[in-house]
């Protein structure tokens, strides 16, 4: 079923909804004419608020002709059970939520920034969620949940990162507690990810702190972004190390690459339009990119990584411009909140990179999560 159909679906349910309420006595409701909440750079995600409920649709960002879920949002979801169909992926929701499962770190740490912190009841990766302070359940792997511990916590909905095909939901699903698809990191840039902000605020009632959020990040960004434009050099960044065979770099439509052009900077390959990271072996990053003046990359070492450590790792690495000059950049991912804090603040990671590429620029900004190697 497509979108169109769905949406039809959906207003014939509600329309319906409101006559067999009428008839039976029961809490009935209008659906008119709703306000629709603004997003300015999410193309994978609406949200329309009308009287007594929020409807959210989410478009599958695998196959954009179809919606990848549809939430009804509400205080009072007696009154909307009958617009439920997870047959085709629409769920009512009641909110704000108080009680909830988050997959991951950096769910967890947007919810402490809006001061929902206490409506996380559990957790999956516990090992890497760094920003709460309160007691919760530890309900085990992302990858393989403890299904037990989730049935007792019995949470009002569970957030999770969506994936292609969803293999391995079936045992969620079958809970029967709604699931949250945060998508955000299927959009193509950078402000876009972070504007999903607004839907987490309106899940958990925290519509204005949201707002402020992400007003600052957008104003930050557009102004270093600005910034950044009007310099002459565009820096060329290569990114990342070898994973076994397999050197990935960013495409040029992915929100990282965005930003190493909102940076003022060119990817290694611009050639790649993919949303996602391209698949490449050492030969061909060499090939290209051997000459590039900028390398970022992570880390994950408890003590800060030296060049020396790095050429022990492959003896090609030295190879590189950046390497002999010794602009070669890393951000530890044990130490730093990079991966709590960048997807909803983008602009401190751009801040950052223009800081590395342009060196003149935001002279009076400190580094939120890169370091020199030396």
């Amino acid at each position: 079923m497509n979108i169109r159909n769905l949406s039809q679906l959906f207003i014939f349910a509600a329309v319906l909804t409101t006559l067999c309420s009428c008839a039976g006595g029961s809490p009935a409701f209008v659906y008119s004419e709703g306000d629709t909440i603004r997003f300015s750079y999410s193309r994978l995600i609406t949200m329309v608020r009308y009287d007594g409920f929020t409807k959210v649709e989410m478009t599958n960002p695998w196959d954009t002709s179809r919606l990848l879920a549809t939430y009804i949002l509400t205080p009072t979801p007696e009154n909307y059970t009958s617009l439920a169909d997870p047959a085709h992926g629409v769920s009512v929701v009641k909110t704000p939520l108080q009680n909830s499962l988050v997959f991951s770190s950096v769910h967890c740490a947007l919810l402490a920034e809006m001061g929902k912190a206490e409506a996380i009841s559990g957790v999956c990766d516990i090992q890497y969620i760094h920003t709460l302070s309160h007691p919760v359940t530890d309900c085990g792997s992302s990858m393989s949940p403890n299904m037990e511990r989730i049935i007792q916590l019995h949470p009002s909905a569970m957030l999770v990162s969506p994936y292609e095909n969803r293999t391995g939901y079936d045992r969620l699903q079958q809970v029967g507690i709604p699931i949250i698809e945060c998508a955000e990191y299927m959009e193509k840039s950078a402000l876009a990810r972070a504007e999903w902000v607004k839907f987490y605020g309106e899940l958990y009632g925290a519509e204005k702190e949201s707002k402020a959020i992400f007003e600052e990040v957008e104003r930050n960004y557009k102004q270093f972004s600005a910034l950044a434009q009007k310099t002459k050099e565009r820096p060329v960044i290569v990114s990342e190390t070898l994973y076994g065979n397999v050197w990935y770099q960013p495409g040029a439509c992915s929100s990282i690459g965005c930003i190493y052009q909102d940076a003022g900077a060119r990817i290694a390959f611009p050639e790649y339009k993919q949303s996602g990271s391209v698949a490449l072996s050492a030969e061909q990053v060499f090939a290209r990119a051997h000459d590039a003046d900028v390398w970022l990359m992570s880390c994950n070492e408890t003590a800060h990584p030296t060049l020396a450590a790095l050429k022990s790792e492959a003896e090609v690495y030295a190879r590189f411009k950046a390497f002999k000059t010794g602009n070669v950049w890393a951000y530890d991912t044990n130490t730093s909140r990079f991966f709590e804090r960048s997807t909803f603040h983008p602009d401190g990671l751009l801040s950052d990179i223009i800081k590395i590429c342009h060196p003149n620029l935001l002279t009076d900004k400190p580094m939120n999560y890169y370091h020199q190697l030396r």
